[in-house]
């Protein structure tokens, strides 16, 4: 796939549905990691971060021809007072992966931040998320430590990216 063909952009209240679309691939996580971690977005739960009740996630979607979603991730903007951004549950979908999708995800999330004057970004994820890791590191974010029992009684592993 040519980086050109993939669209990502801020997700609106009319993309609710390409969100749950595409969060629908984490039970293919679920032999990985806790039920808990694997359960998919629904359009009730998502909701919220679209109508105006909880402002602290703006969500980004990843699609290409007709709009066919294929990414997905939030930015959790409720530490920009404090000049930091975190990256949240990006997931690209299976077939779609390998394609430069997940970088581009990540470029926006930094772009993002730095034209908000944050100092940093900063994510956790499961040392089962091999792919997502090794992303992660190849866009320059450090592993800074491990969270321990973070979720359901399971280590996360912190990494941030420093920006200024």
């Amino acid at each position: 796939m040519n980086p050109t063909d993939i669209n990502i952009a801020f997700a609106t209240k009319k993309d609710i549905d390409l969100l749950v679309d595409v969060y629908s691939e984490w039970s293919q996580f679920k032999d990985v990691l806790p039920k808990e971690l694997t359960e998919p977005e629904t359009h009730e739960s998502l909701t919220k971060y679209f109508n105006g009740s909880d402002e602290t996630r703006k969500y980004l979607i990843a699609t290409v021809a007709n709009r066919i979603p294929v990414g997905a991730c939030y930015m959790d903007i409720s530490f920009l007072k404090l000049r930091n951004l975190r990256l949240g549950d990006m997931i690209v979908k299976n077939k779609y992966r390998k394609q430069g999708i997940g970088s581009q995800l990540v470029d926006a999330v930094v772009t993002f931040a730095q034209q908000n004057q944050s100092a940093k970004v900063w994510l956790w994820t499961q040392k089962e998320l091999h792919d997502a890791i090794r992303l992660y590191e190849k866009k320059g974010f450090i592993l800074e430590g491990t969270i321990q029992k973070q979720f359901c009684n399971k280590d996360a592993l912190l990494y941030g990216l420093i920006l200024d």
